[in-house]
């Protein structure tokens, strides 16, 4: 007995999403229905049965996560195909990642390319004819999205989102003529933003610079009193004041190993360069001995002292301690007999970092030794100059710091400008609906007919 097949009012009722399940109104002639039901099912594509001998490839390296686009496509030779590349994607398809969903691994595909495959860690979304593929990609990248499918991720090595439950998501559908011109308000609004959000980033820049710069004449005695009255050395590295002198680091500094085993103090702050920012001396978020569960021997260090990060000296990680705790083997506790403060932002300058990165042993891992460290040619000033140039670089520094803030903030604004765009456009809000477009539901009939024939 053949099966009875479903009417159109019985799919149609399988298709939307019930009243209690919707996750906010929409316009009148929108519908709540699921990704399933705009969208066509996944092909495989086999790289071996592509013509020639290479294939192009997209993997989650190949996205750039900050813009939700692919930043290269690469090509393969076909016999070196990873088994993961298995997926068809052809143009305006849209790709996501379902893999540590929160990474926001999206892109839209405009390449007209028969040889494409990307990675089985991408759902490939085709949509039907009721749904723009850019419609759906901006909703892709919107925060209800990205929230839904961390909500329903699962697993701990490789945290995911199973296909069925990114297929049965909620999709707000309008009109297709609604759709686009969604589309086309968003794609404009957002263009304007990214332009601000790059002449932002342009200024911030230039803060860097001038950071640099700052440091770099503080240390050639550029903004004291006494500049200017050179004494000319012929083996020093460049030209500096009267009354100042060249010594190694050795001769005003040294490092204070003290390694310890890190079970005897677990309440301890545990310092390790990724807790120090890159460039800047700030000392970002960290956890105590306990918390970060380390084993092997840390060094202990005391308040006022410098903790530096010999590993990879270009990033210029080093920090003045405000309290006592154990650092990672591989930074130095450092103390001194000049001004502590003075060598701290030295050591911060453009002419130190670049000594210590040319200084550093080994190219697979740089790491610059003590005797290298020691050999570091350092300016020292009268006591009274190297606390005027501590004085200068911390007001100047100040202030500088005062409006990168402003900087970053206006940069977090138009993060949640973009996100409050994209949450207005998905709930019919940018004031493009037209009441007189076909109602939604209408184009779901159309597709449902298809399955009664």
């Amino acid at each position: 007995m053949s099966k009875k097949k479903k009417t159109i009012e019985e799919l149609l009722k399988e298709t939307l999403v019930s009243q209690e399940e919707q996750p906010y109104e929409v316009p009148k002639n929108w519908v709540w229905t699921r990704v399933e039901n705009a969208i066509k099912p996944m092909e495989t594509r086999d790289p071996k049965r592509l013509d020639g001998e290479v294939f192009h490839y997209i993997d989650v390296d190949a996205i750039d996560n900050k813009k939700q686009s692919v930043r290269q496509v690469k090509e393969v030779e076909i016999t070196l195909a990873p088994s993961r590349a298995k997926r068809k994607v052809s143009k305006n398809d849209v790709i996501i990642s379902l893999v540590r969903p929160y990474l926001k691994n999206i892109a839209h595909i405009d390449i007209d390319d028969n040889k494409l495959v990307v990675s089985t860690a991408f759902y490939v979304c085709t949509p039907k004819e009721i749904l723009n593929s850019n419609f759906l990609y901006s909703y892709l990248c919107s925060n209800y999205v990205t929230q839904y499918l961390i909500d329903h991720t699962r697993g701990d090595n490789s945290p995911s989102v199973r296909s069925t439950d990114y297929e049965r998501m909620p999709l707000p559908l309008p009109p297709v003529n609604e759709q686009k011109r969604i589309v086309e308000k968003v794609e404009r609004l957002l263009s304007k933003l990214e332009e601000a959000k790059l002449l932002i980033k342009e200024a911030k820049g230039t803060f860097k610079l001038r950071r640099a710069a700052i440091l770099d004449k503080a240390f050639r005695g550029e903004i004291t009193d006494s500049a200017g009255v050179l004494n000319q050395i012929d083996e020093q590295p460049y030209v500096i004041p009267d009354k100042w002198e060249w010594k190694r680091f050795k001769d005003v500094a040294h490092v204070c190993s003290n390694l310890v085993e890190p079970k005897q103090y677990l309440n301890l702050p545990h310092i390790a360069p990724d807790n120090i920012e890159k460039g800047t001396g700030r000392l970002l978020d960290y956890q105590t001995i306990e918390e970060s569960k380390v084993k092997s021997p840390k060094h202990y260090f005391y308040r006022g002292q410098i903790l530096y990060s010999k590993i990879r000296p270009y990033l210029s990680k080093v920090t003045l301690a405000e309290f006592d705790g154990l650092c990672s083997a591989d930074m130095y506790p450092i103390e001194t007999n000049i001004d502590i403060k003075y060598l701290y932002w030295y050591m911060l300058s453009p002419f130190f970092v670049e000594k210590a990165s040319t200084a550093g042993s080994r190219s697979v891992l740089p790491k610059i030794n003590q005797k290298e460290l020691s050999s570091i040619p350092v300016p020292v000033p009268p006591i009274e100059t190297q606390r005027e140039i501590v004085s200068f670089i911390e007001r100047t520094l100040s202030q500088e710091n005062h409006t990168i803030g402003f900087v970053d903030n206006a940069i977090e604004i138009m993060e949640k400008l973009e996100q409050s765009i994209l949450s207005k456009a998905f709930r019919g809000e940018l004031e493009t609906n037209n009441p007189s477009d076909e109602i939604a539901i209408e184009l779901l009939k159309e597709v449902l007919q298809e399955q009664v024939k």
